[in-house]
């Protein structure tokens, strides 16, 4: 971490994963605040590896100065940003999201930032977010009919591991929007139930039986 390229760096992701070290934490901590926006993607992607929540405020902070600086080429750090904080599963992540997903979205790139962030939702919710399950149950009355299709298919995978444990409000949900006048959102809905079904989740069967 100290003396490698970023090239060099991104190699190592999977296995900070899998060690877990905590003496990781101080050099990450340090190269999220590089002025080399490469060696800042690495510390963000090898911070959602670690999963600590710890590293939580710090992915906030630097995801908020970036916004305000409007620093130019930054897009892959805060899709990184983004990404690892749902890989760190903090529900509490949903307060910092919230507020930019009720901001206009003018331009592609605030189209694209709410789907990351709809994304990242998702993978809170599979590690058993329920304020992250919940918002992502609200997003399917979003006016923004990608949004909405997004959300169904994000709860429907964030119980692809636990199927027989899916709440029936959401089954419901997904079963009333397979009649939303959006046809992208319909067949979302009808692909989300059919997944439920192949993974095991009985009710899902029952329902196209």
């Amino acid at each position: 971490m100290e003396t490698g390229s970023a090239v060099d760096l991104f190699a190592i992701v999977p296995r900070i994963g899998v060690l877990r070290d905590p003496r990781f934490k101080k050099p990450l901590l340090e190269l999220l605040a590089h002025k080399d926006l490469k060696k800042r993607e690495f510390a963000a992607y090898a911070m959602g590896a670690l999963g600590d929540r710890e590293f939580l405020e710090p992915l906030k902070g630097a995801f908020c100065e970036l916004r305000d600086t409007k620093r130019a080429h930054a897009e892959d750090l805060l899709i990184a940003i983004i990404e690892s904080i749902g890989e760190v599963g903090d529900d509490a992540a949903v307060e910092f999201f919230l507020p930019l997903l009720r901001e206009p979205a003018q331009g592609k790139h605030a189209l694209q930032m709410r789907r990351w962030i709809v994304e990242s939702l998702g993978s809170v919710a599979q590690q058993g977010g329920t304020r992250s399950e919940a918002t992502l149950l609200e997003l399917t009355g979003h006016e923004d009919p990608n949004l909405r299709a997004q959300a169904i298919s994000e709860l429907s995978v964030a119980y692809w591991h636990r199927p027989e444990r899916v709440p029936q409000e959401i089954l419901s949900r997904i079963c009333e929007m397979m009649r939303d006048q959006d046809r992208a959102v319909a067949e979302s809905a009808l692909a989300a139930l059919q997944s439920l079904a192949d993974v095991g989740c009985t009710r899902a069967e029952r329902l196209f039986e």
